[in-house]
């Protein structure tokens, strides 16, 4: 890892490891299915759960509304989710993934799993088990502090 001014800082080394993972994971999604980390965030929530909202994906996916308007335009222009009117609120918008959407997310998964398994590799499974205690307590702290919202 890097000696520099900034890698004493934890968020810096999370954040470098972010990317290096989805820089990895990228170079796999968009070589088979043309989408990357983000796109297929906001395509399996919306396959998960017929009728969600777009906010409710920027909320769950940490998304900023802007960017995900963007990502939700691209999957539909590609077929791959629909939009329709919230049957709750007719204001509001519901999303659902298409069939092909919902066979991409699914096959997408599969791959997800892989490389989570490729990564787990480099670590035992109490550190493992360690690693994913410390994450959710740092992400639960930040939640509770109102300063992981976007």
């Amino acid at each position: 890892m890097s000696t520099g001014l900034y890698s004493g800082f934890l968020t810096f080394r999370l954040d470098l490891a972010s990317a290096l993972l989805s820089e990895r994971a990228n170079a796999v999604y968009r070589e088979r299915w043309g989408l990357d980390v983000r796109a297929l965030r906001v395509l399996r929530l919306v396959c998960a759960e017929t009728g969600i909202t777009p906010k409710a994906v920027s909320q769950r996916a940490l998304i900023e509304k802007t960017l995900l308007s963007k990502t939700l335009a691209e999957l539909e222009a590609r077929g791959l989710i629909g939009r329709d009117t919230h049957a709750q609120d007719r204001r509001s918008v519901a999303l659902s993934g298409t069939p092909e959407g919902v066979k991409v997310a699914q096959a997408t998964a599969r791959v997800g799993a892989a490389l989570e398994a490729d990564l787990s590799a480099a670590l035992t499974l109490d550190e493992r088990k360690t690693l994913d205690r410390l994450l959710e307590k740092l992400s639960d702290s930040l939640l509770e502090s109102g300063t992981g919202a976007t």
